[in-house]
């Protein structure tokens, strides 16, 4: 997939020249945004001082407060109708709380994903006006298509009250009252048009919220804004909205407050995350720790657990919802992991049906999962994605989420078909449907929606992804200052993302992998004067480019602080280099040796003599020494690979698939010779054993100085697997330590540390894992067949 980056082009005019003194970055960032006027930057750049719009601009606010009030004096129930995602969660949530305060006599209801769908039903409706007497029934994030489900409650002696932002039909539910900013006469004349734009943006807490507010005014209960105010933040940044003017108000207010420690819930849930700084919240860490926690609740048993954490006063039962909610989570990751490889599995089988869109069936699949996985497969293959499976309680009625890409309409071409769908939602980007396969096969759906897309996107060009960049900068513009200026600019999100940047005619210094599948990349780049310029791309295993290349990254800076060190890390969303290679593939030729006995000798021999430049991957050289000293030159370790070698031989295994690639790329040998002189297990117990005593002799005899590379060299594991086992022994007390350089290190004390506690350990688990996945890729290298090798490193 070719990735091409483009600059967005915004004028810094001189309101802007004038407000940022000569920061460029600042102004560039503003431009781009659109924010080039005196007013709209100071809105912009103080929206904790900006006044929220009144809700009395709603055309039907008024009636609206007065059936409420009604409501109350007479004592009648009110049921407030929910949704299951995010903004469902936290409107229902946001009002429940807010009607509590005013003294109304109040209940709830949220449909389950599973067996029902979004919005009002009658199955559901019916019991709560005939069984629970809900005389007045409130909707949060929806309601506004459910015109025949109003009309039977409204016929049934109940009074509904829509609050939506979803799009509005043209011809409206005869609801009570509906206050929703997209539906045709809801907004009162003469309010302007960015007092409409901003309203237009809402999510649907942002709506509940607006009713909260005037109820708070009526009720003259205003300061009870506050303890709402955080449920509206999660709801808007839940919802993917704009983050812009209203939105970006809220956000930034109900961010404030959890930084300052408003609810309780709101806290323990961070903290449960691993949020250890709660004095500064950002949009970030709400949407990748609080947002997939709240929906993992509505997508796997019932949104419940979640709404009952917002509104619960007992800290015991917070704990408990907590954890269930961090449970769901788990399981709702591992589900995704699953469906996702199986997704993967069957497109790749099939995938010459789909040149254009993926459509893919599984009975089995979860309902609330295939959302996420549509998501996931778009970002892999770059594809309209739609996944189906069964309905939970009728195996006849087929369910769908879609997903498309910028510039496909997915909403728009579905459309055509809603006819053929019991129900039908969405919008440009993502969609949901069902059909009755008795009516609709699933043949037939594929090829209907298939031809659709195929015919939408006649010249759509589906091997180019563009992303998009703020500007090109140097390395001295990486200052704390600049990203302390950047930072202004949060709440970042949809329609404010976050600034990334382009820097170009870099040199590649050094790289490792990391993380426990080391499957994350760390790069030290340098240009001109510039170094020691660190940066980190997640998620990159297959990295193959040679130490001094040249490249170009796109990236956001970061200020990273580490044993209290403060440093700018560059977090990298793509690279480019003409020393890339786009599809890791090797012509080399492979000679297996490693079920040939007795044959060192005869090898050592053929080494001395070929006339073709070789190199020797060895960790563990004595047994080598033992038979022949002419050749030590020849051999290297996992931290010192030779470059541009003709022939290349594994005297035994690399610790990691990774470590065996970047050997291949780097020497770029075209003869390959696997064999294996060692291919015993690395056991824990005697790692721990043997880099004790390594310890001691460098304590007793080196001043406490060692190298981290000679260790790891000597032990037959990776340099990162040592690093852990020292941060283990720190951890524990069993050493004290120090950094003197990249690969040098000095202890200063050692103590006796029985294994036990060695064992009970968290950062022990982690060394373990290590280890196992050498004793694994041990086990692969000698038991796999030299094609099995080939696909598995090569590809």
């Amino acid at each position: 997939m070719r990735k091409v980056w483009e600059l967005k082009e915004g004028v810094i005019n001189r309101d802007i020249d004038d407000y940022c003194g000569g920061n460029r970055i600042l102004a560039t960032l503003l431009a781009n945004r659109g924010i080039n006027t005196r007013e709209k930057i100071k809105s912009f750049m103080t929206p904790l001082k900006a006044s929220l719009i009144s809700p009395d601009v709603f055309s039907d606010m008024t009636k609206t407060v007065e059936r409420i009030e009604k409501a109350i004096k007479n004592n009648e129930n009110i049921t407030i109708w929910g949704d299951f995602d995010a903004d469902g969660i936290t409107s229902t949530a946001l009002l429940y709380l807010t009607l509590k305060e005013i003294g109304a006599a109040v209940d709830y209801y949220i449909p389950n994903r599973e067996t029902e769908s979004h919005g009002l039903n009658s199955k559901a409706l019916l019991p709560l006006i005939s069984k629970k007497k809900s005389k007045l029934i409130i909707t949060v994030d929806c309601g506004i298509s459910n015109a025949l489900e109003i009309k039977l409650a409204k016929s049934l002696g109940a009074d509904i009250i829509i609050t939506d932002h979803h799009e509005a039909p043209e011809i409206l539910p005869e609801a009570f009252a509906i206050i929703n900013p997209k539906a045709a006469n809801s907004l009162k004349d003469g309010i302007s048009l960015e007092e409409i734009q901003s309203l237009n943006y809402l999510a649907g807490v942002g709506v509940a919220f607006k009713l909260a507010c005037a109820l708070l005014d009526k009720f003259n209960l205003r300061e009870f804004v506050n303890d709402i105010l955080p449920l509206a933040a999660i709801g808007t940044i839940g919802d993917v909205v704009e983050l812009l003017e209203e939105n970006r108000t809220i956000v930034s207010m109900g961010l404030e407050l959890i930084s300052s420690g408003k609810n309780s819930s709101i806290q323990k849930l961070l903290k449960s995350a691993g949020i250890e700084d709660i004095q500064k919240i950002t949009s970030e860490n709400i949407a990748f720790y609080i947002v997939p926690r709240i929906n993992a609740a509505g997508r796997l048993k019932g949104a419940q657990s979640a709404l009952r954490l917002f509104i619960t006063e007992d800290e015991q039962e917070k704990d408990t919802l907590i954890k269930e909610l961090n449970d769901l989570n788990t399981m709702r990751q591992a589900l995704c992991d699953e469906i996702f490889n199986e997704a993967k599995k069957l497109y790749e089988a099939n995938k010459q049906m789909y040149k254009k869109a993926i459509i893919l069936y599984n009975e089995n699949w979860h309902i609330g999962i295939i959302g996420i996985v549509a998501s996931k497969l778009v970002e892999e293959y770059n594809k309209p994605t739609l996944l189906l499976t069964s309905d939970t309680n009728n195996s006849d009625i087929i369910r769908c989420s879609c997903r498309s890409i910028e510039g496909i309409n997915i909403h728009s071409i579905l459309s055509e078909f809603k006819d053929l769908f019991i129900g039908f939602g969405g919008h440009k980007m993502a969609a949901g449907l069902s059909f009755d396969k008795n009516i609709l096969s699933m043949e037939d759906f594929r090829k209907k929606i298939y031809s659709a897309i195929d015919e939408a996107t006649q010249d759509f060009d589906f091997n180019t992804i563009k992303k998009y960049a703020e500007a090109q900068i140097n390395p001295e513009d990486l200052t704390f200052e600049n990203i302390e200026m950047i930072s202004k600019l949060e709440p970042f999100g949809t329609a404010n993302p976050q600034p990334v940047f382009v820097m170009n005619d870099l040199t590649l210094m050094q790289y490792k992998m990391m993380g426990q599948n080391s499957n994350h990349l760390k790069m030290f780049l340098s240009k001109g004067s510039n170094t020691n310029i660190e940066a980190v791309k997640w998620n990159m295993p297959d990295f193959n480019l040679p130490v001094n290349s040249n490249l170009d990254i796109l990236f956001i800076p970061k200020e990273n602080i580490f044993n209290d060190n403060k440093s700018i890390q560059l977090m990298v969303e793509d690279i480019h280099s003409d020393f890339l290679k786009e599809n890791n593939t090797f012509e080399v030729k492979f000679l297996d040796h490693r079920n040939k006995k007795n044959i060192l000798l005869s090898v050592l021999d053929f080494i001395q003599n070929t006339k073709k430049q070789t190199a020797i991957f060895a960790q563990n050289i004595n047994y080598i020494k033992q038979a022949s000293e002419n050749i030590t030159d020849k051999i290297f370790s996992e931290n010192e690979i030779p470059e541009n070698k003709e022939q290349l031989m594994f005297f035994e295994a690399p610790s990691n698939a990774e470590i065996f690639s970047e050997i291949l790329h780097k020497t770029d040998a075209k003869i390959v010779h696997l064999m294996n002189f060692n291919s015993s297990e690395v056991s824990i117990e005697n790692f721990i054993s043997k880099l004790s005593g390594m310890l001691k002799y460098a304590l007793t005899n080196m001043a406490g100085q060692f190298d981290i590379n000679r260790i790891s060299k000597a032990l037959s594991v990776d340099s990162d697997t040592v690093d852990c086992a020292l941060s283990l022994f720190e951890d524990i007390g069993m050493i004290n330590i120090e950094k003197i350089s990249s690969k040098e290190y000095k202890i200063s004390e050692l103590n006796p540390i029985e294994l036990s506690k060695i064992k009970s350990d968290d950062l022990y688990v982690e060394l373990k894992d290590r280890i196992d996945k050498i004793n694994n890729f041990k086990d692969f290298y000698i038991n796999s067949s030299v094609e099995e090798i080939k696909e598995t490193l090569c590809r």
